[in-house]
This record gives C-alpha cells, structure tokens and sequence, in this order.
C-alpha cells in the first residue's frame, strides 16, 4: 500500500526509498532465517540501516519532526539495547537522537530539499503510523515473553538451588550419622578387645579363658571385616575391585563361616541353621572366597542384630548343574522384625536404613547391604528380598559357578602346620614391634628361627653379611622402604642373593600392589592381618 500511495502520487523519491529499504530489509531476513550469518550482523546491520532512516526522514524528507521520525526513533532506541548490547546501543541511541536535536535548534533542511518531493501522501503516511505502533506493540510483547521466560527460568533455578540445598544438607545430615555410627561400631569391638586384654594380664590363670579368647577373636574378626567393608565399598565404587577366582569348597566354606558366627548366636540365644546341599559337599568350584565370605558374613550378621528370638538360618541349594557349571542359590532367612515393601530398595542405599529408629535401636553403618549388592555385581548377580514386617526376612541370591575340574587337593591338611621348617633361613625386614612379636611366635611353632631387621637399610645389611632363603619385607619402613629394599636386592652382583625370593608383608589396600610389587621385584604378598596357614602356603610355595 506504502509502494501503491508513492506511485500514484508520483512520489519518486519515496517509492525508490521504500523499494530500497524493502529489498534490504527482505534480504536481512531471508540472511537470517537460512542461518548463513549470525544474528548479531544482522541486527546491526538492521539498527544501521533504521538510523539511515531516520536521518533521512528528520533532515531530508519532512524537513520537520513528525509521528513517524519520534516513532522510529523510540523504536530504534528501545529495540538496539535487545539486538546489539548496551555499549553499541548507546551510540547507535545518540545517533537515532541527532538529527531531532539538530531540527529542534535550527528547524532546517538539508540541501537536497529541492530534489525530494513532499512527505508521503495519505493513506500511506498513516499506513506507516500504523505499522510503527504495531511495531512497539509486537516489539514490546516480546520483551515481556523474553522477561517471563527469564522469570521462569530464575524460578526454576532457585527450585533447583533448593533441592540441592537439601540434598546437601541431607548429604551432610547422613555424613554426621555415618561418622556417628561409624564410632560406635569401631569403638564397641575395640572395647572387648582391650577390655579381655586387660582381663588376661590381671589374671592369666583364670577359669574362663577359653571364653574371653573366644570374645577376643569375635571382636578382632568384627573390626577386621568392619574395616574390610569400608575400603572395599571405596573401591566398588571406583570400579577398582575385581574377583580373584580360586579353588573353593562351597561346603567348607559356608560351614566355616557359620562356625565363625556361632559364638555370637549363642550369647543372644539365637537358633543358625545350616542347610547346604550334598552335591556341594564334594564339589570344587571356581570362585571368590573372600568375597563369598564377606557377603554372607554382612547377610548373616544383619540377619542376627534384627532378629531377638527365633532363629536364622543359612540355606545353600543347587538349581542347576551340567559338566561345567552350577547355579546355586545362597538364602540367609530369619524370624525378626522384617521390612515394609515401601523400604525394601531404601535398605540397599549407601549409609541408608529403613528408619531413623533402626540406626538408634540396633546399630549399623549402612553399608553392609549395600556391599553386598555390589559384591554380587561383581558375580553378575544382585540380592533380592523377601520380607514381611515383624514375621522375618528372606535375603537370596544366585551364582552360576564353574565347577573346578582339576585334581590337586583343596587346601593343606592342618596338620602339615607341625612340619618342621628348622632348616630354612628367613629374613623378616618388620619396623613395628608387635608384628614382629607376632612372626616370631608363628615362627617358632614350626621350629624355625628367623632373623629380624626393623628396616630397609638394617635388611641390607643382614643380607650382605649372611645367607637366607626367603626374605619377608614390610612395604612401609623407616630409613628405606620395602619397594626400595627389594630394588636394591634385585641389583646385588651376588647371583644368589639377588634371586632370593622375596614375599611383601603389608596392610596395603591399594588396587595396584601386585602390579607394585612385582614391578619392585617382588614375588608375591601376604596382606595383613595373615592367617598362619597363608603364611605356610607361600613360604612353602615359594621354597
């Protein structure tokens, strides 16, 4: 219409104009929608090309101000600090306000006045005061769509900062209840420990002792598989923990591990059931004992602190078996205060129990049955529950094994722990004086006397100045350590010496120590605390 109103009035200078900023305006937005520039050239390019108008329409055209040049230029202004920032914006504003200052003062024309035709005729002046207002209409509607998405999105981060504040706060709350029970669960074990020690030192004599070395043991296993659970549930959740498969009596095993726990079933007046297969009773397989017995030992022992009469019992039953595997599903079941199905799934969280209530009434850190369940990942495996509240709980799960086809025996007779090993010469390089103490006195039992350094540097000596067959060397020494120890063995010029076998003796947990230790030269490793029969198998394995 703006086009028709300039031609039919033979308005040549406004129909060129307006055919001009139409082709750029129109090429302006097909650049922009096809995406071959960035927004920001072509807004500029836009607020340029509005101020080209305005200084046009002010000083060229009208020669006086009008509605549309003050409507262009309010537009201009408000719409620059959107399209090219502030600092653009405010020149760009400066300019648009120019030549309005300019016509106010001295109310004049520039020199092409004589070859501009009139302003624009009716309707399309009025045209133009229409599409001016839409413009601020369309222009202003978008400023509030922009600033309710943006007050929308500010709720939605403050929501969001919420919740995390809570989840923090929760985070927190359970760091201080996990650091809380962790105590009490340190601390009571730690307790029976010294308080028995001090019981055997003030009378060594006494009646009962078989009893307190029994409570001795219980404690000591509890605070071994209390720290063994801590660092193992840091390294299932690194991914760093891996299965170590071996030759395995299923039968002994779980016969062992119930043998263990039944002390402690009888001070509570707890009935342990065992229940275990006979096509188990003689059939090696190829598993994980260690973690086997970590599993069970959470279950059973979960199963005990929940349960205040009746009993427990412990079942092992073979779903299935050809010539290579067996499937055999593991159920630890019990008579106590059962769970509700809306917190089945809360009780395999990290540092989570059922209630508040539980952690106050029966103790616990969290993290036993969620060991177990990554435990079980690592078989391919997950733990499922059974439970009815205040009837009992049904903790199960399956493994699929492969059945051992070897023939050498299972493990070294007992009795094999009376042999005489008077002539092997065994260099023990130990700083801490209790283990030593300790290795001496296994040691003896099987008539040997070994030769004790308290570090790296002392073992080197002993070393140079004698003959051994086997040198057992701690990790973390005074003066020179056991990796540099083994090294410095490993470089002697005496061929014999520097081919000793040498076994680390350590407490290390980290996920890389055969690679360590092996890398140092080292053969082998037994961790601490050792059971005397580990320590037999490597020294004869070895020798």
């Amino acid at each position: 219409m703006v086009l028709f109103t300039a031609w039919y009035y033979q308005q040549d200078f406004q129909l060129n104009r307006s055919v001009f900023f139409g082709i750029i305006y129109f090429l302006l937005l097909k650049l922009l929608l096809s995406r071959k520039t960035s927004l920001s050239r072509i807004s500029h390019m836009m607020v340029w090309m509005g101020l080209i108008v305005i200084w046009s329409n002010v000083l060229m055209v009208s020669g006086s101000l009008n509605l549309v040049a003050i409507q262009f230029t309010f537009m201009l202004i408000m719409s620059s600090f959107y399209l090219i920032g502030s600092r653009v914006a405010i020149i760009a504003s400066i300019l648009a306000c120019l030549p309005i200052m300019i016509n106010l003062v001295y109310d004049i024309k520039w020199v092409l006045n004589e070859y501009v035709s009139a302003p624009l005729a009716s309707p399309g002046y009025e045209i133009l005061v229409a599409l001016n207002f839409l413009t601020v209409i369309v222009a202003h509607y978008f400023f509030n769509q922009a600033f309710s998405a943006n007050i929308a999105k500010q709720i939605e981060l403050n929501r969001k900062l919420e919740i995390t504040a809570k989840e923090a706060n929760q985070a927190a709350q359970s760091k201080s209840d996990f650091l809380s029970a962790m105590s009490h669960e340190l601390r009571t074990p730690l307790n029976a420990v010294i308080g028995i020690t001090d019981l055997f030192l003030a009378n060594p004599k006494s009646d009962d002792n078989e009893e307190n070395l029994r409570i001795l043991k219980f404690s000591s296993m509890s605070l071994h598989a209390l720290i063994n659970d801590i660092l193992d549930f840091n390294k299932l959740s690194s991914d760093k923990l891996n299965l170590d498969l071996q030759k395995v009596n299923l039968y002994e095993l779980v016969s062992d591990v119930c043998s263990t726990m039944k002390f402690q079933f009888e001070q509570k007046h707890i009935d342990l059931k065992v229940s275990i297969d006979e096509q188990l009773q003689n059939l090696p397989v190829l598993s994980d004992a260690t973690r086997i017995t970590q599993i069970l030992y959470n279950l059973i022992g979960n199963a005990l602190k929940f349960t205040a009469k009746g009993s427990v019992t412990v079942s092992l039953k073979v779903v299935h078996q050809d010539t290579e595997q067996i499937g055999v599903v593991f159920s630890v079941a019990d008579t106590g205060i059962g769970i509700s199905k809306e917190q089945q799934q809360v009780v395999f969280e990290p540092f989570r129990q059922a209630t508040t209530s539980i952690s106050r009434n029966y103790g616990g850190t969290g993290l036993g049955l969620a060991i177990v369940r990554k435990l079980l990942s690592l078989f391919d495996s997950d733990i499922h529950l059974e439970s009815i509240p205040y009837k009992g709980s049904n903790f199960y799960f399956n493994l699929n094994l492969l059945i051992d086809q070897s023939t050498d025996d299972l493990s070294i007779e007992l009795d094999l722990l009376d042999k005489d090993l008077s002539e092997i010469r065994i260099l023990v390089a130990e700083d801490h004086v209790m283990n030593r103490l300790l290795l001496q006195k296994v040691l003896n039992k099987w008539n040997n006397t070994p030769v004790f350094a308290e570090n790296g540097r002392e073992a080197l000596e002993k070393l140079r100045e004698d003959s051994f067959d086997i040198v057992l060397m701690d990790l973390y020494m005074p003066e020179l350590d056991g990796y540099a120890t083994a090294k410095h063995i490993r470089a002697m010029q005496d061929s014999r010496k520097s081919q000793i076998p040498i076994l680390a003796f350590t407490a290390t947990v980290s996920e890389n120590l055969l690679a360590d230790i092996q890398a140092a030269g080292m053969n082998d490793y037994l961790s601490k605390p050792f059971k005397p029969i580990e320590l037999y198998q490597k020294l004869i394995t070895w020798l």
